[in-house]
């Protein structure tokens, strides 16, 4: 095998060196042509100060690129690259809108091109300016005192292409009242906002922030002082929820302050044991956050102790169905009874209990019960036992 391939190897060592020679050839003297594209080529527009200087502007934003297709003779292509090649247009009688814009090259001699494509079309915009208001936000840990803010401008004007100007409905400054002061001076900074209060990119404004003076409520503790209507004073004992409540104004009001009123409260419109809210006599200027309650307390009753004594007489015998002898029944002389019961229960005496033995209830030992129209806490019989001799 190794013999074969030695074979003829004049023939081919001088078919190679031709080959060599032919294609150094081609390249040298006959340099063919080739065609070689070049794609997304940034477009340059030379008149961009134009445009400014007419308040024009290029928006929405365009991507503003071409396709290059580059002719010409192989030895000169290699050495082209993409940087090698300017694309431009010049804009005229430009107008707001769409705008096509015919596109030229430069490129290396030598070469022929052809752009695709080679017309672009490109939006202006009128730059437009207006005033637009300043809304404070306030937020932090002492915004519920916040009373009011003075705004060195309350409106900024703004400008940029037509359709963000228009899309702005304010500008937002943020308050953050994080110290509880008095009066103090602070700078906001602007950011412009749509009707979504999204923040709108795009514009400008003449001021990025604005000063501002900030004035809180002040803080201070007082008593309040119950007022009831005319004849309800005294129709029972009563609670407040709270006897003291936090008022908040400006510094000179809340000074002069001592106490709250209460509006006419009238006890008679209250249950016992229910709540109801009272309204305060809250003076101008004045900012309260807190809600007041009152309750008609229940009065409470206390247990009373009577006791009465029963003679044996005063006994009553109740269901003798066996006939029992009640001669022969041991009833005590004296009963005392001892009753503990609400002080509600009044003027008790002996009618107001009935002593009594039923028969029914044993053979020869029986037990000495009561019965009454109240309901007592405790009843105690003493003795309470009666036997058969």
């Amino acid at each position: 095998m190794i013999e074969k391939l030695k074979e003829n190897t004049k023939i081919k060592l001088i078919s190679l060196l031709s080959a060599i020679v032919l294609w150094l050839y081609v390249m040298a003297i006959v340099d063919p042509q080739e065609t070689k594209l070049f794609e997304n080529i940034p477009v340059t527009i030379t008149n961009l100060d134009e445009l400014d200087s007419n308040d024009f502007v290029i928006y929405p934003e365009a991507n503003l690129t071409t396709d290059i297709y580059v002719t010409g003779k192989l030895s000169v292509l290699k050495n082209i690259s993409k940087d090698d090649i300017t694309v431009y247009g010049t804009m005229s009688n430009f107008i707001e809108g769409n705008n096509g814009v015919f596109l030229k090259a430069n490129i290396s001699k030598g070469v022929t091109y052809e752009l695709k494509p080679d017309t672009i079309v490109i939006p202006l915009e009128k730059i437009v300016q207006e005033k637009r208001s300043v809304d404070v936000v306030v937020t932090g840990k002492y915004k519920n005192n916040f009373n009011a803010v003075q705004l060195e401008e309350d409106s900024i004007k703004i400008s940029g292409p037509r359709t963000l100007v228009n899309e702005v409905q304010k500008l937002q400054a943020t308050l953050n009242v994080d110290e509880n002061k008095d009066t103090y001076t602070t700078t906001l900074n602007l950011v412009p906002v749509n009707d979504r209060g999204q923040k709108v990119d795009g514009v400008t404004l003449e001021t990025s922030s604005v000063n501002a003076t900030v004035s809180l409520l002040v803080e201070k503790n007082v008593p309040i002082n119950p007022v009831f209507a005319e004849g309800s004073e005294n129709l029972g004992e009563y609670e407040l929820s709270q006897n003291s409540i936090t008022i908040k104004g400006k510094k000179d009001v809340v000074d002069n302050i001592t106490s709250i009123n209460t509006k006419a409260i009238n006890l008679n419109d209250i249950n016992v044991g229910l709540s109801k809210d009272v309204r305060l006599d809250i003076p101008a200027g004045i900012k309260i956050d807190e809600s007041i309650k009152i309750t008609i307390k229940i009065n409470e009753v206390k247990d009373l102790v009577t006791k009465l004594t029963y003679t044996n007489d005063e006994v009553e015998i109740r269901n003798n169905n066996n006939s029992v002898d009640v001669a022969t029944l041991k009833i005590p002389s004296t009963i005392d009874v001892e009753i503990e019961y609400k002080e509600n229960i009044s003027n008790l005496n002996k009618s107001d209990i009935t002593l009594y033995i039923d028969l029914s209830e044993g053979d020869d030992t029986f037990t000495i019960k009561y019965e009454s129209k109240y309901d007592f806490e405790n009843v105690k019989i003493s003795p309470d036992i009666v036997i058969v001799e």
